[in-house]
């Protein structure tokens, strides 16, 4: 796929993800069997649910139908990044603050490799995690990964 085509469908999904309060987080397109593939996994603080995944593929659907430039037959999904989805960036911290996560360090914080607490502040260059000891400040550079975990 090149790169105008996609830059087409990130120019029209944008502003109905914005108008729902959310973001794209990982765009994936590529061609399957003659037709354009296109997977769009949307996030906002709180998570998306099914109803809304539904609503803006729908209504990014319409908006992709109405363009002439995408003559092209395509299949659209969107989805929800998912609780395994590891969180990489800051914007990805920023969403999940008051979740409770699971953190890998590159290098031990108080001894320990392995950090569960919720997410209570994202910092320029770190996060605070409040963990059954205390709050424990983690260098975003000392995160090998982190994803959320389910609350029971």
């Amino acid at each position: 796929m090149d790169d105008d085509t996609l830059i087409l469908i990130q120019r029209l999904a944008e502003p109905i993800l914005e108008a729902a309060a959310t973001e794209a987080v990982e765009w994936l397109c590529h061609r399957q069997g003659g037709r354009l593939m296109v997977r769009l996994l949307v996030d906002r603080i709180g998570g998306v649910t099914v109803q809304d995944c539904t609503r803006l593929n729908r209504q990014i659907g319409q908006a992709l139908d109405q363009v002439e430039e995408l003559s092209e037959t395509y299949t659209l999904e969107v989805s929800s990044p998912g609780l395994d989805r590891p969180l990489v960036t800051k914007r990805d911290f920023e969403r999940a603050i008051g979740e409770p996560l699971e953190l890998r360090l590159h290098e031990p914080i108080g001894g320990a490799m392995h950090l569960e607490g919720e997410l209570l502040v994202v910092q320029p260059e770190a996060l605070v995690v409040v963990t059954p000891t205390g709050n424990v400040t983690v260098p975003l550079a000392a995160i090998q990964r982190a994803v959320k975990v389910m609350r029971l």
